[in-house]
């Protein structure tokens, strides 16, 4: 009999056919993704593989003396065979309060973000079962937060995890004793000695690096976190498991790559050589050729030029096999750096930051690092001078291999603007959405020129069958790149008309087929 099963929606139980940003459209309004699209969108995670978020659980779990089961939501209904006593959901988002879905939803007329849709779902479906067998429900995972401030489905789980899953062993103990649990429970802190390596294979061959961030954005919950970089033993021994079964595909999670190893805000060169070089005999030997490294911040990359260069050598970094990493660009306005996120220029002046961006993006591009950049727009106090700083910095990087992923501002549980106030569509202004329209129409040029798509070749293998199903997905995205480009070019300078337009829409079922003929028929 099976102690604990764990599980998570299908945004998470996915790998996006390898195409790591394609996970942003799970941010929209549900009702405007199409079944067939989101079918392509969302395949059926591999079968032995899950989130690395609960394969760290389930390790801790295995060695604590649980039986562990990790099945996907397609698979759910084997619950009744397993008859498990704790249902274990991770989740990232389940109200649309990340910044990603807020935003989304926001220009396109409101409702429910996909993300939240296949999460809700998923724990009706589980309430469906658990009125049939026994079984305590716990939700864990950055998502689980949310449950604090909105308890509208409270009455649908028996508890959820503030905190780390790691440092909730206690609450699996009380549920296993049928000991009554509280509705929320606040993890203990836990030691890098006492977590536990991963026992199989994480989707997309996540292996985290470092905790925390040491440099400080207001706006940021890892900055709180202790700012820490795992033993080099502990990572090897987690890719090598990814490795072992049958994972082609390295992504290093990290919210600032090259700090590893270091104090504060230096770079240690000694320490990433190493661990890149001691990563790339594993690569070698079990012939994987894709890395990803989740984030750099633009002062490390200036200042670890030497080391970017060095580590770009030995991976055999090329055009045809990149790196793709995350860039927190935020803002082009000097004044907002200042204000909320002074960390992130250090060891360098705050005021040269449009300099600083364009010096570390030319770096990266140099050594075949293609990144997806992150920009907020309204974050308390924002001028619409800083608005137009971000447009001239988006500017002086048209020359550049990258995207973007431009966000409203929206609290983060645990940052220290937590208790600001979300930004609303309401509150758009037209240098506001010529920044979204441009980065909107940069990024969709990237994409279709650029090698972005011609990545699903990598990671997803190279039977018939991948490669149909790779050409099919192109084909798709094109077409839908194609759509959206023309649609946005209508509402160029009509924000509000693209909302009203979209609120109203749902490309369910027949209303797909009266969409399309309304817009290609007629």
């Amino acid at each position: 009999m099976t102690d604990v099963v764990l599980t998570a929606d299908r945004t998470l139980m996915t790998d996006y056919n390898g195409i790591i940003p394609l996970g942003h459209i799970a941010c929209l309004p549900e009702r405007l993704v199409p079944k067939l699209f989101l079918n392509l969108l969302l395949p059926k995670i591999k079968e032995g593989q899950c989130t690395y978020a609960l394969r760290r659980v389930e390790a801790k779990l295995l060695d604590e003396g649980f039986n562990v089961s990790i099945l996907p939501p397609q698979d759910i209904k084997k619950i009744k065979k397993l008859k498990p006593k704790i249902v274990g959901v991770s989740t990232v988002d389940p109200f649309t309060k990340k910044p990603h879905p807020w935003t989304l939803t926001n220009i396109f007329g409101g409702g429910e973000s996909v993300t939240q849709r296949e999460f809700l779902n998923l724990l009706f479906l589980l309430n469906r079962m658990k009125s049939k067998q026994s079984f305590s429900i716990i939700i864990g995972g950055p998502g689980a937060s949310e449950f604090e401030t909105d308890n509208k489905y409270h009455n649908l789980i028996d508890s959820y995890v503030m905190g780390s899953g790691e440092g909730s062993i206690e609450l699996f103990q009380m549920a296993m004793n049928n000991e009554p649990l509280p509705k929320k429970f606040v993890a203990k802190s836990v030691g890098i000695d006492e977590l536990s390596i991963i026992k199989g294979a994480a989707r997309m061959g996540h292996v985290q690096l470092t905790q925390g961030c040491p440099r400080g954005c207001m706006f940021c919950a890892p900055t709180l976190m202790k700012w820490i970089s795992f033993p080099k033993k502990r990572i090897l021994d987690e890719i090598e498991t990814n490795f072992e079964n049958g994972i082609k595909y390295l992504s290093l999670i990290t919210e600032d790559f090259f700090l590893y190893g270091s104090k504060e805000v230096e770079v240690n060169n000694n320490a990433i050589v190493d661990l890149i070089n001691s990563i790339f005999k594993l690569r070698r030997k079990y012939n994987v050729n894709y890395t990803n490294i989740s984030d750099v911040s633009i002062a490390s990359t200036i200042k670890g030029k030497k080391t970017c260069e060095e580590i770009s050598d030995i991976m055999g970094c090329t055009k045809e096999l990149p790196v793709d990493t995350i860039v927190g660009l935020e803002t082009g306005s000097e004044r907002l750096i200042k204000k909320y996120m002074e960390g992130k220029a250090k060891p360098y002046n705050p005021d040269d930051w449009s300099e600083l961006v364009k010096t570390a993006i030319n770096i990266l591009n140099d050594n075949n690092w293609y990144p997806l950049c992150h920009l907020i727009t309204g974050l308390p106090d924002e001028r619409e001078e800083d608005v137009t700083k971000t447009l001239d910095l988006v500017d002086d990087l048209k020359q550049n291999k990258l995207l973007y992923y431009i966000f409203y501002f929206a609290p983060v549980e645990g940052s220290e603007l937590e208790k600001s106030d979300f930004f609303n569509f309401d509150n758009i202004t037209e240098r506001r959405w010529e920044l979204f329209y441009k980065c909107w129409m940069e990024t969709i040029r990237s994409i279709k020129d650029s090698h972005f798509l011609s990545l699903m070749q990598t990671f997803r293998g190279g039977t018939r069958k991948d490669r149909i199903k790779n050409r099919i997905l192109e084909y798709a995205i094109n077409k839908s790149l194609d759509g959206i480009k023309r649609e946005l070019n209508k509402y160029r300078t009509d924000p509000f008309g693209l909302r009203e337009t979209y609120s109203s829409v749902s490309l369910k079922g027949l209303n797909l087929i009266k969409f399309l003929g309304q817009k290609y028929l007629t």
